[in-house]
């Protein structure tokens, strides 16, 4: 779990140099599937999917033979890898600590326990020991997927039980704890994020609580390219919704007024600015002045939505379009590469203008990977 290491005795024997990356990829898979017999035939396609060589077995017995050499640092040259009816195998009577093992097993005491305290005990034991993604190196090949998936699976579980042990413990602290290093190494989990807001409100910590919300949206929106779900959103603004205490009218206003209004365009998560279009509907039937709608797309067929490239162009938007717009306009990224805006704008020649301008902007000084802009405005209040 985390950074790859293999040590026999005293000596770390794992390298990470390319040229030893077949060996040690052989070793992985064979650790990895330790309880299977694994045929030639699967090892060559684990090891050459695509660029096989000419004699691709004899090229396998070559690489198993420096890796029995590797391993063979005390001598023990044929016992770590057997070889019987054309297939290879890891040596179950040869004694090794893998934290994966331990891991799991540490995981089966806790949950077969009867007792409260050994269960406790064996979950904080669990969550100790995983510090990542299982052969995180190796995390996009086929064969590492369903493993490293489960581990996974297994982990969240384990903090997810932890955590509520903590909560009837009243123990905030190590709960905060264990969910921060849940986060660093999972940081795009919702149900781990919403915990430890969830916790922070149980402690009396509303600020904190607030601010570990706002980093997460923040973080998805410029990583992603969109907000965390709306079920996530809507379950924390409840968490703390009735949490402030009773105050007059003055106070109430003292500190309203004391939110500092920004300078630009206001930015928004996709459901702000759902309720924010709401209410321009209806304040458009009132007064009787339009809602000008604008979408604005970023396309370019050589570069995929779910590319860096097209994250970095995409935040480059987002920073021409609150320095370009005015501020009562508001603005709410709506897809991996699309900006919803609505413009304060009383005509819709206005609302064309603006809009050309953040084209000529964006052009002339945010374009930092080549792409298209697709524009398309709608006055959806009452225009005459």
């Amino acid at each position: 779990m985390g950074n790859f290491s293999v040590t026999v005795g005293e000596t770390v024997v794992s390298e990470s140099t390319s040229r030893s990356s077949k060996v040690w990829k052989i070793f992985k898979y064979l650790i990895t599937y330790r309880h299977k017999m694994v045929p030639i035939e699967t090892l060559i396609d684990v090891l050459w999917s695509d660029d096989e060589p000419e004699n691709p077995q004899k090229s396998l017995y070559t690489l198993m033979s420096r890796l029995r050499k590797v391993l063979s640092v005390r001598g023990e040259d044929s016992l770590h890898i057997l070889f019987t009816h054309n297939c290879y195998r890891w040596n179950p009577d040869v004694k090794m600590d893998l934290d994966v093992a331990e891991f799991e097993e540490t995981l089966k005491r806790a949950w077969d326990s009867k007792s409260d305290d050994e269960k406790l005990n064996m979950l904080r034991r669990a969550t100790e020991i995983y510090v990542g993604d299982y052969l995180s190196e190796s995390a996009f090949e086929m064969w590492a997927m369903p493993i490293a998936s489960h581990l996974k699976r297994l982990y969240l579980r384990a903090v997810r039980e932890l955590s509520e042990i903590y909560i009837r413990m009243g123990q905030h602290e190590d709960n905060a704890v264990l969910l921060r290093r849940a986060i660093a190494i999972e940081p795009f989990e919702e149900a781990i994020h919403e915990r430890l807001i969830h916790v922070y409100c149980l402690d009396g910590q509303t600020s904190m609580a607030r601010k570990a919300y706002n980093r997460f949206v923040e973080k998805h929106i410029n990583e992603i390219g969109l907000p965390p779900s709306e079920e996530f959103c809507a379950s924390c603004e409840n968490l703390w919704k009735n949490k402030k205490a009773t105050m007059g009218f003055d106070m109430i206003k003292t500190r309203l007024d004391a939110v500092k209004p920004h300078d630009t365009a206001f930015f928004c998560s996709s459901d702000t600015f759902d309720q924010i279009y709401q209410i321009d509907k209806r304040a458009d039937r009132r007064m009787k002045f339009p809602v000008f709608l604008a979408l604005i797309t970023i396309e370019d067929l050589k570069m995929p939505i779910a590319t860096e490239s097209m994250r970095r162009a995409m935040l480059s938007m987002r920073y021409c379009l609150l320095e370009t717009l005015r501020r009562g306009d508001v603005v709410s990224q709506y897809s991996q590469n699309q900006f919803l805006v609505m413009l304060s704008a009383r005509r819709v020649e206005d609302a064309e203008t603006a809009l050309k301008r953040v084209e000529n902007q964006y052009n002339a000084k945010y374009s930092v990977v080549p792409c298209r802009l697709c524009l398309n405005l709608e006055a959806l209040g009452m225009t005459s």
